[in-house]
């Protein structure tokens, strides 16, 4: 059996006497699209920060591509191919669109530091076909309408799918996910899905998917992991977890299962 693309090993944070993850084990292989859940404070948006040199854990490892991404910052992990996106959105409001995914774009382009200081043919190539994959995104992801508008103008749910892009512009393995259903009503859930499966098959990307809607991880994910209080109490099939006495507890209490994976 190949690696995981992405593994934690027994992966703890504390901040002073507060344990935020407790000792969490998760491998991923290449290719899935899993979902980790959990109640309130769970410790959800604290794993993505371990695994994208935000914090670096207490104890244990995070290891990407069987290397280990201690001592890497945020930036060198994007560029071993990591990508997120964030719960509440981080988009330069004042950039427009067509630039905020040109910028990540950028990542790729074949041009060097001093061939953009002095702007040779190599430069302005490279600044061409930077535009042309930019646009190329927006078109696929029908944003391309909005090229020229300041990213901040958009309505909220096509600045939620310019974030996805921006990621996916940097061509990451790995996309993280972090509620990107987040403020979205329901008729903009169901696009969610459909976007989310369309990345996984069209990009070739391998997905942690971090979401309170249940709705929406029931309905991409091909397994689940969840957490409660730092600590992983779960993980398989969603229909497994849909039934697992331990999820539902830690969401609701023992006696009041009904209707929790149907919002």
């Amino acid at each position: 059996m190949s690696a995981p693309l992405l593994q934690l090993d027994q992966v703890t944070l504390r901040f002073g006497g507060l344990t935020a993850v407790d000792a969490v084990d998760l491998a991923i292989p290449e290719g899935e699209l899993m979902g980790l859940i959990g109640p309130n404070g769970a410790g959800k948006t604290t794993v993505f920060n371990l695994i994208t040199g935000v914090y670096a854990p207490s104890s244990g490892a995070v290891s990407f591509a069987g290397r280990p991404l201690a001592g890497l910052r945020s930036h060198e992990i994007v560029a071993a191919g990591v990508a997120r996106t964030f719960q509440n959105i981080r988009l330069f409001g004042s950039l427009s669109v067509l630039d905020t995914v040109r910028v990540a774009c950028n990542r790729h382009r074949a041009a060097s530091p001093l061939q953009s200081l002095i702007r040779l043919r190599a430069f302005r190539e490279s600044e061409a076909a930077v535009t042309r994959r930019a646009e190329e995104l927006l078109e696929l992801f029908n944003l391309l309408r909005f090229r020229d508008a300041e990213a901040r103008s958009l309505p909220y749910g096509e600045q939620r799918r310019l974030e996805i892009v921006r990621a996916l512009a940097t061509r990451p393995r790995l996309l993280l996910l972090d509620e990107p259903a987040a403020g979205l009503n329901p008729a903009e859930k169901l696009e969610l899905v459909a976007l989310i499966q369309r990345v996984h098959r069209e990009f070739s990307v391998t997905i942690l998917l971090v979401e309170h809607s249940m709705r929406v991880v029931m309905g991409v994910c091909q397994r689940i992991a969840v957490l409660d209080h730092g600590k992983k109490i779960a993980e398989g099939s969603p229909e497994a977890i849909r039934q697992d006495p331990a999820v539902i507890e830690a969401y609701l209490g023992p006696d009041h299962a009904t209707g929790l994976f149907h919002h």
